[in-house]
């Protein structure tokens, strides 16, 4: 009879150890997260990010990269919070058009970007005009932006500021929308 009960003893101690990890009690596990807490967690976290979207024809239209991406996956749609964005547009094989940002918020799968904090919007290749504003949103595939913040556009000497643009970066078409300032040096 010995020779059984350690047996027993150990058999015993790894099925109750067994059961309490399989269903540990509730005062083991701590304090559980409120609905409410689980849903604003992050569901993906992504250092150095790069992404490409491509045109319909398959050509590249623009590329995003950020120091860090955060995700999160609500009930009726996506947000992306986003720090240190770039993008950059393209135009066949021609980049035209980069923006720079401290941070960012991207909606529905990238179909609308919210730019905050010293945003720069720099047309391409160098020199070109130059816009900065402290809020804008862009629609990365109909290349449009518009902020109803006063913005300032820089082409060399010359200086235009005003409230509010809508921008269509396809046609390099800008609309200040009121308060229009503007300083012209001839050349």
């Amino acid at each position: 009879m010995r020779t059984w009960l350690p047996l027993v003893i150990v058999v015993a101690l790894i099925s109750l150890g067994l059961w309490f990890t399989e269903s540990p009690p509730k005062q083991l596990l701590g304090k559980q997260p409120t609905q409410q807490e689980h849903n604003r967690a992050a569901d993906l976290i992504i250092r150095d990010a790069r992404t490409r979207h491509y045109s319909a024809e398959g050509s590249l239209a623009y590329e995003v990269d950020a120091e860090r991406v955060t995700f999160f996956q609500f009930a009726r749609r996506d947000r992306a919070d986003l720090t240190e964005p770039r993008m950059v547009f393209y135009q066949g094989e021609d980049t035209t058009w980069r923006t720079e940002s401290r941070t960012g918020i991207a909606f529905d799968n990238g179909q609308k970007v919210v730019l905050q904090g010293k945003v720069s919007i720099r047309e391409l290749p160098q020199p070109g005009i130059s816009l900065s504003t402290q809020r804008i949103t862009i629609k990365p595939r109909e290349e449009f932006a518009e902020t109803d913040k006063v913005v300032t556009i820089t082409d060399g000497p010359n200086r235009t500021t005003g409230k509010g643009l809508r921008a269509d970066l396809k046609q390099d078409k800008v609309e200040i929308l009121s308060n229009v300032e503007s300083s012209y040096e001839p050349r």
